[in-house]
């Protein structure tokens, strides 16, 4: 590439305007919560909050949960928040309605850099509950046009782990005190203004996945592919191992790839594939944006959600590295396998549709 270069220990997020955007929020349900009301019964409901950077507060709240499994509430409602901006955490509660007042179950936060701008879907862990989850989606809808690098927002599915719910650090592992306001998150260089970096990816475990290969039996791999943004760039892909034994439907490969080039704002797809006699046959796919791997030095580590299989899991450590010409290493041989796309031979399942009830909440102070 042409151009000045920016070396990769050295990429910073780019500082700008803070643009004003509006927030639309699905809160859809909730799994595995206490039961606290033994004599009316358990009503839960989810109490989202924004704490803005003038001091103001806006918060919305769902409809008690009155009928069916109270302990895994459906509430599938949608609101939308005005007058929202980077840096402004989202703050979850769930309480009982009870006969004389509320009681709290639990809290989630969901941090502006972990939706914005690529949308989130997925899973909160409630802290103060084990197991227990919230699932949301949330999306920024800008009221004007914001320059950036980044391609148009989309949402993206992930499971925020137990290692990312410790209270010092938030979500994602990123400590608060080093979150910047007024620094747009996501905004990042063009590629041909930045030197490349590597990835250190390590493909830990998967958990329920499909039995798929009845015959030869299940032989799990994952291929890893670096999601360029130029699409001139040949890919950069490296594959795992198959597991041949053990439990193959939650294998475990504990092996470490190492990618090469990454630019950044470059994300990261992970395939879960299962070798057969003929050819291998696509269990599902994760993708890690890569927000998630690069606002934390240490990287990311915890569970992704596979799409297409529900329940399932991969569990994985990503971390930016120098590139091989800088540390003089020669680059990893596994990085630029240009494999044949693996045929998909499965077939989609039928997404069970959630009825939203939209509702909508301008910014006041409560």
């Amino acid at each position: 590439f042409g151009g000045s270069f920016l070396p990769c220990q050295e990429l910073k997020s780019v500082i700008m305007a803070v643009p004003t955007c509006g927030l639309v929020v699905d809160i859809m349900s909730a799994q595995s919560l206490k039961h606290l009301n033994h004599f009316t019964g358990d009503h839960p409901y989810c109490v989202c909050k924004v704490q803005h950077n003038d001091g103001s507060v806006t918060k919305i709240e769902t409809t008690p949960a009155t009928g069916g499994d109270t302990l895994n509430p459906v509430w599938a409602e949608r609101f939308s928040f005005e007058a929202w901006q980077p840096g402004e955490t989202l703050q979850f509660t769930i309480l009982d309605k009870g006969l004389l007042g509320s009681k709290t179950e639990g809290t989630a936060e969901l941090l502006s850099e972990m939706f914005y701008p690529q949308g989130f879907n997925g899973l909160l862990p409630i802290s103060g509950i084990p197991d227990a989850v919230l699932e949301v989606a949330v999306q920024a809808v800008e009221d004007a046009p914001v320059p950036t690098t980044q391609p148009t927002p989309q949402f993206t599915t992930a499971y925020i782990g137990t290692t990312y719910s410790t209270p010092s650090e938030g979500l994602g592992g990123v400590a608060m005190s080093s979150i910047n306001q007024a620094v747009m998150f996501g905004a990042v260089p063009a590629p041909n203004t930045v030197a490349p970096c590597k990835l250190s990816v390590s493909i830990l475990q998967g958990f329920g996945l499909n039995s798929i290969n009845h015959f030869t039996g299940d032989h799990p791999y994952i291929v890893c592919e670096v999601k360029h943004l130029d699409k001139n760039l040949e890919k950069t892909r490296a594959e795992t191992r198959p597991v041949m034994e053990g439990d193959t439907l939650n294998p475990t490969w504990g092996e470490v790839l190492e990618l090469e080039p990454w630019y950044p704002g470059e994300p990261l797809e992970l395939t879960v594939l299962d070798k057969g006699l003929i050819g291998s046959k696509t269990e599902g796919r994760a993708t890690l944006p890569a927000e998630l791997f690069t606002l934390d030095p240490n990287g990311f580590a915890g569970n992704l959600r596979i799409s297409g299989l529900q329940g399932a899991l991969l569990s994985v450590n990503v971390q930016v590295l120098p590139s091989s010409a800088v540390t003089g290493e020669p680059a990893p041989a596994t990085s630029t396998t240009d494999a044949a796309e693996p045929a998909d031979t499965t077939v989609a399942s039928k997404k069970k549709s959630k009825k939203l009830k939209t509702k909508k909440k301008s910014k006041s102070c409560c």
